[in-house]
């Protein structure tokens, strides 16, 4: 993909992510991502993403309209061509266009070649999660989620903030990061549904592409059938957890894209077949939408995954889900026909 491409494909999820990942903080509100003022070091959040047209203005300064390789660019203190190539290399896109190497630093990409699973992280202490509440809130329960599952993924509460705790962990099982699901509707109504935990005025943020959440949980049952599934969402991992704990073989990719470390995880364990089951993108067969989101499902993940593994996607052909469900979102039923109807690659 040439970076036209590239921007095109890459979900707002997957932008949001991104920025979490440079530090912006970023919410959401209305068709707009909110970010601080990350392209010239502000603390501000003055600095927006618009859905609609897929860049960036900085409202403050003088950095202006802006896509996402130069605001990688203008935080990494990177030239575009090694923007676009931290934006491919971060989501396991294929990337085209002549960039001639005398205008790259090539030492910066060593980094990046070398990407193994057993990527350093900074683990956090498990005392942070000491200041939250073991307990259940009903409205997971009322999504599909059983207390068991819950329990078994460490989620927990926290009572001063009105906040669902999601801890989460490497494959090793180590603490990396802590992301929220606000329950204040001045919050949600803001854009800020989830976002990582602050603890003692700590950001408990992580890179979400270096992990496949659940892994530490599901790894022996996966081996087990040497099939796994990829869902967009933790909620995706705790439903299907729910629905058939005896095969419990969900992973979270935190977005819509493949990311090589995340791929290097994969290709360390012992599987056949990867299942991928995103979020559903297009309302009917044969639509612009889905003509396009088949597009994106090729190049972000089959033509990676393909040469180690045999591949299939949930696709609903029958309308068993709506708009941006995950294919686990209306139940057992629904799931166990997407689940048999996959299409094989």
């Amino acid at each position: 993909m040439n970076a036209s491409d590239v921007k095109e494909f890459l979900s707002d999820r997957d932008i949001f992510g991104l920025l979490e990942d440079l530090g912006a903080e970023p919410y959401e509100q209305g068709n707009n991502i909110f970010c601080k003022t990350i392209c010239h070091g502000g603390s501000k959040h003055k600095l927006i993403y618009f859905k609609d047209s897929k860049s960036f203005n900085c409202f403050t300064d003088s950095c202006g309209r802006m896509d996402i390789f130069k605001v990688v660019g203008s935080v990494l203190h990177m030239n575009f061509a090694d923007s676009f190539r931290y934006v491919c290399s971060k989501f396991g896109i294929k990337r085209t266009g002549n960039f001639s190497s005398d205008k790259i630093d090539v030492s910066f990409f060593r980094k990046f070649k070398r990407e193994k699973p057993n990527l350093e992280l900074d683990c956090l202490n498990e005392n942070v999660l000491n200041t939250y509440y073991d307990y259940c809130h009903k409205s997971w329960i009322d999504d599909g989620i059983s207390i068991r599952s819950m329990k078994k993924y460490g989620v927990l509460f926290s009572i001063q903030n009105n906040q669902i705790i999601i801890p989460h962990r490497d494959f090793e099982g180590k603490l990396v990061g802590v992301r929220v699901r606000n329950l204040n509707k001045d919050l949600v109504d803001d854009g800020k549904k989830y976002m990582p935990a602050y603890w003692k005025g700590k950001l408990l943020n992580h890179p979400t592409g270096a992990v496949l959440y659940g892994l530490d949980k599901n790894r022996e049952m996966i081996e087990k059938y040497r099939t796994v599934i990829l869902f967009e969402s933790e909620k995706a991992v705790m439903q299907l957890d729910t629905m058939m704990p005896d095969m419990s073989i969900g992973l979270c990719l935190s977005g819509s894209s493949l990311t090589q470390v995340q791929l290097e995880i994969l290709k360390m364990l012992d599987i056949e077949e990867v299942i991928i089951a995103l979020d559903k993108e297009f309302e009917e067969i044969g639509d612009d939408d889905e003509k396009f989101y088949a597009e994106k499902i090729k190049s972000v993940f089959l033509d990676k995954l393909s040469p180690y593994f045999k591949t299939s996607v949930i696709w609903d052909m029958k309308k068993r889900l709506d708009l941006k469900d995950s294919p686990t979102d209306k139940g057992y039923e629904p799931f166990k026909a997407l689940l048999q109807e996959r299409l094989f690659v």
